[in-house]
């Protein structure tokens, strides 16, 4: 459940970070419309999405693998969800890139998160380790 609190909360966060950059250039057509009660949506499924897909990282397999299936489902679910979400215009590479782009950087930010959880926790294992031998 934490888990999954973790990833809305976040894809929250993102979501709203990219509609307001997007926004600049037209504030009324996000702040002052449905279309944000709509982004809502769309981020809380994104969120659903990552924290079903984080559940990969309790497997026990390599972490290269888990990482590669985990950022697929992550960047499949982002491209699904923001065509829905009109993120991007397929006729437009330079939008299609940019989408992954940002998409790429969100998944990273995450990750990072993640990997510095699982740093921490080992070196509190480690040091509750070596008080005992000592």
């Amino acid at each position: 459940m934490k888990n999954l609190i973790q990833s809305i909360s976040i894809s929250l966060c993102s979501s709203y970070f990219i509609i307001m950059l997007i926004s600049l250039k037209s504030p009324h057509d996000y702040w002052f419309s449905e279309t944000i009660v709509n982004q809502f949506f769309y981020a809380v499924i994104l969120g659903t999405v990552i924290a079903v897909a984080n559940q990969l990282y309790k497997l026990d397999w390599s972490m290269f693998v888990v990482l590669l299936i985990h950022y697929a489902i992550t960047v499949t679910a982002v491209f699904i969800i923001g065509y829905y979400g009109s993120w991007f215009d397929l006729d437009n590479v330079k939008s299609v890139f940019l989408l992954y782009a940002r998409a790429s950087v969100i998944y990273l930010i995450v990750w990072l998160y993640y990997y510095t959880e699982e740093k921490r926790a080992i070196r509190k294992m480690n040091s509750q380790l070596q008080h005992r031998g000592e």
